[in-house]
């Protein structure tokens, strides 16, 4: 097995930004469900199981099961994939009573900060709110595995528990760059301006930076395409070099790696503002992205069989 340490995990997984509060999202519905995906090949038999049954139990007024279609090629999986992407449909105030209800804006990130000085990258102070990415995914480690959380709910928690492990595994949800600019923080790259078209700001390069990178065709259906980038990304970091990672299951470390990859990877001094990328920063932004998804899915398997392979 090809030994990894953080530093090396780091550098080649999560370059990306950096977060601090706001209405901010992650990888876009592209990078959840290959996430997703990836989890979802690695899960027992009775883990997909009792995660389906559960999931079609979700209530009616969230509209997860809209994202279920029995018709569809390989129908669980895909419910699977769209799951992880509810937690960011849910954001749309047109549907204001779904959104009052499910919406919740700071579980997406952790406030943690930090700013370069002459002598690197140091910690700093800033906002950090009770409930975020960290909290809440071990908050629902616990709550998924109790008997007592009534079905419904778990239905829901597993929806944000898909979505919440891709997150995290987004550096742009783990920490937030101060300048003298941004003195509250850059808003995990919002504040950092790339254009007037998209993606129109650092945030948007990296959540979408799947698309950007391997487009799809106009010949290629959404799921196939999904598979694609699936089977690039696992064959390109199989899940045997990641053991030791997998095997960490703790949300705070994980936020961690992340935080350590934006202090000192993310913002090259060849990275301008008003500019897009270069082509160096966008192949290794693809690959540093790819790592991230599939070192996501491989956690995310982990963390549900635990759960539901019972």
């Amino acid at each position: 097995m090809k030994k990894i340490t953080l530093f090396t995990f780091s550098f080649f997984v999560l370059t990306s930004l950096a977060l601090n509060p706001i209405n901010s999202v992650s990888w876009n519905d592209t990078g959840h469900r290959i996430t997703a995906a990836i989890a979802w090949d690695y899960l027992t038999p009775t883990a997909k199981s009792n995660i389906i049954n559960i999931l079609k139990q979700a209530p009616g007024d969230s509209d997860l099961l809209d994202m279920y279609d029995k018709n569809e090629e390989m129908a669980e999986k895909y419910f699977f994939m769209n799951a992880a992407y509810w937690p960011d449909v849910v954001r749309d105030r047109n549907k204001q009573n779904r959104y009052q209800k499910y919406h919740k804006a700071t579980w997406h990130y952790i406030g943690t900060y930090w700013k370069q000085t002459e002598e690197g990258p140091v910690n700093t102070d800033g906002l950090l709110e009770d409930e975020n990415v960290a909290e809440r995914i071990e908050y629902f480690r616990n709550s998924l595995a109790d008997p007592s959380t009534p079905t419904d709910e778990k239905a829901i928690q597993i929806a944000w528990i898909l979505h919440l492990i891709g997150d995290i595994h987004n550096p742009l949800h783990n920490t937030s760059r101060v300048t003298d600019e941004t003195p509250d923080g850059d808003r995990g790259g919002n504040s950092f301006v790339l254009g007037d078209g998209y993606p129109w700001n650092l945030h948007a390069y990296w959540d979408g930076i799947i698309d950007l990178s391997a487009p799809k065709s106009d010949e290629t259906t959404e799921f196939d395409y999904y598979m694609t980038e699936v089977n690039k990304i696992t064959e390109e970091h199989p899940k045997d070099d990641y053991i030791e990672f997998i095997e960490n299951q703790d949300a705070y470390d994980w936020n961690d790696e992340g935080k350590y990859i934006t202090m000192t990877e993310v913002y090259p001094q060849d990275l301008k503002q008003n500019e897009l990328p270069s082509k160096e920063y966008q192949e290794r932004a693809y690959e540093l992205a790819q790592q991230a998804m599939a070192v996501a899915g491989y956690r995310m398997a982990e963390f549900l069989n635990e759960i539901f392979d019972k």
